[in-house]
């Protein structure tokens, strides 16, 4: 909708009243079919919605927000979510999850994808939502495409929008990056402590931009500790157990050296635990591993799993209230302060030997 756009200037150009108008929009009976028919034109010429007719005349708050999620099948997201609705359902608002696939959709072009997440943002402006979370997708790529940077601006003119993903230029959202590379720091500060100077980086999907920070900051580490890079110690895929099993596959079918592994997250690092035991390879005895990323199950690891808790419950309540600032035009200059944490457990230990020693 043209923010310009007034109910007014509708019920002009359609020939009827504002009541009349409002009638339609709220779907209420004693319109004519005809002149229904030419009101919902002139809607829709406009982009106009019962969403943004509610916001321009102070009609009560829905008390629900959107949030759409990439892929609600990875734990990373699922974890996540859980903490957005804790912290809405707390200021007694609900949610609704739009799942796109997004990290599922191998085969489709740039086009469909930005079509699906699109028809999510009309999904929420549908639904009355008070505002939208948008999790990763498009915004998690190093640029986006021109129908879903339209579809996103259009959403943001309607009701507030958070963005958890690269700032895109020209859109009215807030706009919020989580990764600053200090968990992986802490992770490869511990590794270097322990003595290991040959780290292999695993997962993630190259372009993407949790894996561009993630592996940035490995190399950073690197750097800042005095160790020379090798890329054939980096090996990105994805984000899933899978992955990680294929990943460490790589690196041993490459045979370099290497005595600990930092993996993106908690899946890649059990796919990557496969792949050493399929290859006679114990974790810690042969080779340490640490993750990125801590999802519920690192405890159940054999051995237990070394990982950085990024404190998902901080972050989701920190997130859902910028969020609902916007939506009640409260003015807070909250600054993100969400600090990882290094959780040792039991798959790191000194190395003993080198990797080519080991056959």
């Amino acid at each position: 909708m043209d923010k310009a756009v007034t109910i007014a200037q509708i019920a002009r150009e359609s020939g009827v009243s504002i009541a009349t108008v409002s009638r339609v929009i709220n779907d209420l009976s004693g319109v004519a079919p005809e002149t229904k028919k030419r009101v919902e034109a002139v809607l829709k010429k406009h982009r106009y919605t019962s969403t943004a007719f509610a916001r321009g005349t102070g009609r009560r708050q829905s008390m629900t927000i959107g949030i759409i999620m990439p892929d609600i099948a990875n734990p990373y997201f699922a974890a996540m979510f859980q903490e957005f609705e804790a912290a809405a359902r707390e200021k007694n608002y609900s949610v609704f999850l739009c799942n796109t696939a997004f990290y599922s959709c191998a085969g489709k072009s740039e086009h469909e994808k930005d079509s699906q997440e699109a028809e999510f943002f009309q999904m929420m402006l549908d639904k009355h939502a008070d505002g939208v979370l948008v999790v990763g997708g498009q915004t998690d790529l190093p640029q986006v495409g021109e129908s879903f940077r339209a579809a996103l601006q259009r959403l943001a003119s309607h009701i507030p929008v958070v963005v958890l993903g690269n700032k895109v230029e020209g859109i009215d959202c807030t706009f919020i990056q989580r990764e600053t590379g200090h968990g992986v720091f802490l992770a490869m500060n511990y590794l270097t402590m322990l003595g290991h100077g040959r780290i292999a980086f695993i997962g993630g999907e190259t372009g993407v931009g949790i894996t561009s920070s993630r592996l940035s900051s490995y190399l950073d580490a690197l750097k800042a500790y005095g160790i020379g890079t090798d890329e054939g110690l980096i090996v990105t895929s994805d984000y899933y157990t899978p992955d990680g099993y294929s990943a460490m596959k790589e690196l041993l079918r490459r045979g370099v050296d290497f005595t600990a592994f930092l993996a993106v997250n908690d899946n890649v690092a059990f796919g990557a635990y496969r792949a050493l035991a399929d290859a006679g390879l114990q974790i810690p005895k042969d080779i340490s591993a640490i993750s990125c990323d801590q999802f519920f199950s690192a405890e159940y690891f054999v051995p237990r799993l070394t990982s950085i808790d990024q404190h998902n419950e901080d972050f989701g309540r920190f997130v859902i209230h910028t969020l609902l600032n916007d939506i009640n035009n409260v003015q807070k200059n909250e600054a993100l302060s969400v600090t990882p944490e290094l959780i040792i457990r039991e798959s790191c230990e000194k190395p003993k030997r080198q990797r080519k020693e080991i056959y």
